[in-house]
């Protein structure tokens, strides 16, 4: 018996289904494939979590007995080079390897103002093609001697299911609390990698889950049987917001868009976020469908994680004491120094950021930044006008430490040219500003095993590793790191841009033994003229151009002290040099490379 309009006929004899029943509920949708799909979708993104975490512990096992046995040694040589070919060859070939030849992070531009953002890494990209590669093959391994409206209807369900599974990824990477970033030690850009591509599949398969109950609504009753099942059904309805807001967010998020408008395109894609998950929710909820479940467990991530968030800002920022306050200092034209005294004290890691909340400046919106500087002190207050007169009324006084965490911010557009416009604008080129802070975040790669750190900063970039010079030193000092060596190759565009953190500079060549472990190499690309380029000491020289990062990072590999940690922070360009001149040497001396990079 063939398909009819009215009906169609089944496996084994059966009675025939109606056709009109392929547009709704579970007729020919197949439970048991759906649930095996499900399982094998879990389980594979486990054990990618598993293989991770398995490699981190292991890396942080010998990074601490390096670490212990290297503590204030001069000579480590035999942490010099890695005992094994394999591991090595991995790092080269498959972790730090870019995707094809040697771009990364450098952005892809038609022109100014349209990019196209960054490629990923080679190891990103396998785990992206698995993933993408894996949802495709789910969905089309389907029953192909069905009848076509029962063949139609079986893509119908896997497509929704997984549309509703792959959501609990996609929401809990795009947090800035995933409990995944400690626990694997895997940066938030790198889950913003995976969040995008999860997106993108999850847009398509609510795209096709839609088509496929369409498909059928047509051949059953005509274009017009859409508009009217949709008007008659909450179920629908709430189907189609979902839908709707889907392809709003995979239209409104290409690179190229986010970094024009990004701002702009922060605001709705969070919006349209919050009505695809509330479509979503009601479509499921009417009927109460099995993924309902998974879709309260993605509003529960969503919900909490934000909660903690605001919880956090609030406990960070307001106290009995009073509220975070904001001191912004244009420094020349290009550039802010904004310093927060938090209300109250916290413990900062070298090499965080944190997000900084500015509402006279940006409203609510909040933006991420490098902590340049953190510095706790200590507040006496004035109980009355008597001053002490002995050392014991000086100790009874009640004390309380304050926190003052401070940050570079250079000039682009929107929110940081306003910020820098109000600064500017005031007399003496400072202002105090109602303001909060949310962190810190990140710094989780500590750099104490490492006998030689070779740190190469593009501008804006010295913010990321002024922390971690600090820390280094004072360890040096206590014999409490495995660091001997530090070279800071910092490249700049004008002498200018060296006072954006010649404070906390001045502090880190004041500290006891700096001379002995620190050096530090200015690049200047646009001398005014050669007077500006007088080097300081035989430890901070000044050079016109560019560094060539094979060039001194081969120097410094040649006169190492144990393993060597390749730190950058800058612009892509730079980032994808060092990455090159680290990879061309990890097989043959100990080389770890470490960027610090915020792709959106």
């Amino acid at each position: 018996m063939t398909p009819s309009r009215n009906a169609s006929s089944t496996a084994g004899g059966d009675p025939p289904v109606p056709s009109y029943s392929y547009t709704h509920g579970l007729t020919g949708v197949n439970l048991p494939m759906d649930k095996l799909f499900t399982d094998i979708l879990w389980l594979s993104m486990a054990a990618l979590a598993l293989l991770v975490f398995v490699t981190r512990l292991v890396q942080t096992f010998n990074n601490h007995l390096r670490h212990i046995n290297a503590m204030g040694v001069d000579k480590q040589k035999y942490w010099q080079n890695d005992h094994g070919a394999w591991w090595p060859r991995i790092k080269r070939y498959l972790v730090t390897a870019p995707f094809w030849s040697k771009r990364h992070n450098r952005e892809i531009q038609l022109s100014a103002a349209i990019n196209f953002g960054t490629l990923p890494s080679r190891f990103h990209s396998i785990v992206l093609f698995l993933y993408v590669f894996s949802n495709i093959a789910y969905c089309a391994i389907l029953d192909y001697n069905k009848p076509k409206m029962a063949l139609v209807a079986e893509v119908r369900g896997r497509t929704g299911v997984l549309a509703v599974v792959n959501m609990l990824p996609l929401i809990l990477l795009s947090t800035r609390n995933n409990p995944l970033i400690p626990i694997l030690r895997v940066s938030f850009d790198t889950y913003n990698l995976l969040h995008r591509w999860i997106g993108r599949i999850v847009v398509l398969e609510a795209l096709a889950h839609t088509l496929a109950w369409g498909a059928n609504t047509v051949i059953m009753g005509g274009h017009g049987a859409i508009t009217a099942k949709i008007s008659a059904s909450k179920f629908l309805m709430w189907g189609t917001v979902g839908t709707a807001a889907f392809t709003f967010l995979i239209v409104h998020s290409p690179s190229a868009i986010r970094h024009a408008f990004y701002e702009t395109f922060l605001t709705m894609h969070v919006i349209a976020a919050a009505i695809a998950i509330i479509g979503v929710y009601m479509h499921l909820k009417v009927h109460q469908i099995p993924q309902l479940t998974v879709l309260k467990l993605v509003i529960a991530i969503w919900v909490l994680e934000r909660s903690a968030r605001v919880i956090w800002l609030l406990y960070r920022n307001v106290s009995r004491k009073g509220c975070t306050a904001v001191t912004v200092q244009a420094l020349g034209e290009d550039a802010c120094r904004v310093s927060f005294e938090l209300a109250r004290p916290w413990t900062n890691r070298p090499g965080s950021h944190a997000f900084v909340y500015l509402p006279t400046i940006s409203g609510l919106q909040n933006h991420p930044f490098s902590i340049a500087w953190a510095d706790d002190h200590s507040i006496y207050p004035v109980a009355d006008e008597k001053l002490p007169t002995s050392t014991t009324d000086l100790l009874a006084q009640p004390t309380r430490t304050r926190t003052t965490v401070s940050m570079v911010v250079q000039k682009r557009t929107g929110f940081t040219a306003r910020l820098h416009a109000k600064a500017v604008a005031s007399p003496s080129s400072t202002i105090i500003l109602p303001g909060a802070i949310e962190g810190p975040y990140g710094g989780h790669d500590s750099l104490k095993s490492y006998g030689t750190v070779v740190m190469f900063a593009g501008g804006i970039g010295i913010t990321h590793h002024i922390s971690h010079i600090r820390d280094l030193v004072a360890g040096f000092d206590s014999a409490t790191v495995a660091t001997r060596k530090i070279t800071l190759i910092w490249t700049v565009r004008a002498t200018e841009q060296l006072e954006w953190v010649r404070p906390w500079m001045d502090r880190i060549l004041a500290m006891p033994q700096r001379r002995a472990v620190l050096k530090i190499l200015l690049f200047v690309t646009r001398p005014r003229s050669a007077r500006e380029l007088i080097s300081p000491s035989a430890t901070v020289q000044m050079y016109p151009g560019r560094p060539i990062p094979q060039v001194v990072l081969d120097k410094e590999i040649a006169e190492r002290v144990g393993a060597v940690a390749v730190t950058v922070c800058g612009p892509g360009s730079l980032a994808d040099s060092v990455r090159e001149a680290a990879r061309r040497r990890m097989e043959v001396a100990s080389v770890d490379f470490l960027e610090e990079a915020f792709t959106w």
